[in-house]
């Protein structure tokens, strides 16, 4: 069975899923070279599985590489596995709860401030690549110039973490990743904080992981939201927002998958995942397994274990800043109906990103 998705557009990625769960929810892709797992169980189970590690990237002390990028790449927590990953993680948690709270209201006003939001203009551009950064650098106090320049650069940073690298691209990233690099050890130096390479590349790791997966989610949210009748949301709450972002999450997930790598034999499904086989978690399929979610396919608010989606993945690398997320998209959805009587997608088909473990639309064009 070969059904694995290798392109977004033009595709249903639901029907995929669902007769994947219903065929062979754990199968061999012998195009991709790699096991597929795409029920809640097969996938909750390796999420879990101490022998079911994070692929770690490869890096060539010899190659072009300079030293910041070998240094941010060897101590990310979101790539490491067992007690590296372990001290990884105590860094980046640490960083993640001196966030302040940030008015979420004040910093999206800014962005559309100045924009004639009755034209339309791309949410994707204004918003999503935006907003998820500012939020996190704000409620770490970085100085206006630092902020700058993070926001500027940052799609260039998140692409240290492409799988294949050309020399030229290695080239190119060098001098960022130090500007990058320089800018993260100079704000723990004031702020208190460790200046070594975990607490550096961790501080970095946040502005990484918050940009693709941030961006997503307030598309996917806004779409969710422009779908609802204005009059309705006139009567709702932080409560009922924060439902419509759980749902979104389980439904429209920004991760719809993720990879590990047996380093030792993995007994699943009444199949044997073999030490150093590949196997690819199907997130957004586990998310439709109609034996965890009644009627899966239909956008529930009311459903009561929408929370029990795996978008943000489990055991010891679940995603940190699940909450800060989550309260980020609430809070945006109140400013928007607060703010705006109609929120209209000028788009009927979109675009995506070539990127596989992530759905993310290039543009989004929204009327306000």
């Amino acid at each position: 069975m070969n059904t694995t998705i290798s392109n977004w557009n033009g595709i249903k990625p639901t029907a995929i899923y669902l007769k994947q769960l219903k065929e062979q929810p754990l199968y061999h892709d012998s195009n991709l070279k790699m096991w597929v797992a795409c029920s809640y169980g097969y996938c909750k189970a390796l999420l879990l599985d101490e022998n079911a590690h994070v692929p770690e990237p490869f890096i060539d002390d010899n190659g072009p590489m300079n030293n910041e990028m070998k240094l941010l790449l060897r101590n990310l927590a979101r790539i490491s596995n067992d007690k590296k990953h372990q001290a990884s993680r105590g860094a980046a948690m640490s960083i993640y709860d001196s966030i302040s709270k940030v008015n979420v209201s004040d910093v999206l006003g800014q962005l559309l401030k100045g924009i004639n939001t009755n034209d339309g203009f791309d949410w994707v551009e204004v918003v999503g690549k935006q907003l998820p950064i500012l939020v996190i650098l704000k409620g770490l106090g970085f100085n206006d110039e630092d902020k700058a320049y993070i926001i500027t650069k940052l799609a260039a940073l998140v692409s240290v973490m492409a799988p294949s690298k050309t020399v030229e691209d290695i080239e190119t990233l060098n001098p960022v990743i130090s500007k990058f690099y320089a800018i993260a050890e100079r704000y723990a130096l004031v702020n208190g904080f460790s200046t070594d390479a975990l607490m550096i590349s961790n501080l970095l790791g946040l502005f990484i992981q918050c940009y693709d997966a941030g961006r997503g989610l307030l598309c996917n949210v806004l779409l969710t939201l422009s779908r609802f009748n204005n009059r309705e949301l006139g009567k709702t709450d932080n409560e009922f927002y924060n439902k419509l972002v759980t749902e979104t999450l389980r439904r429209y997930p920004p991760v719809h998958n993720t990879r590990r790598v047996a380093v030792k034999d993995i007994s699943l499904g009444g199949e044997t995942i073999k030490a150093e086989e590949t196997v690819l978690i199907v997130l957004a399929a586990a998310n439709l397994d109609s034996r965890i979610f009644t009627n899966p396919e239909k956008f529930d608010l009311q459903r009561d274990n929408n929370d029990d989606n795996l978008t943000f993945g489990l055991g010891s690398h679940n995603c940190i800043a699940k909450y800060l997320s989550i309260g980020m998209a609430t809070d945006t959805c109140s400013f928007l109906v607060d703010n705006y009587s109609v929120i209209t997608i000028l788009q009927k088909e979109f675009a995506y990103e070539s990127q596989l473990n992530v759905r993310l639309m290039k543009q989004l064009m929204v009327s306000l």
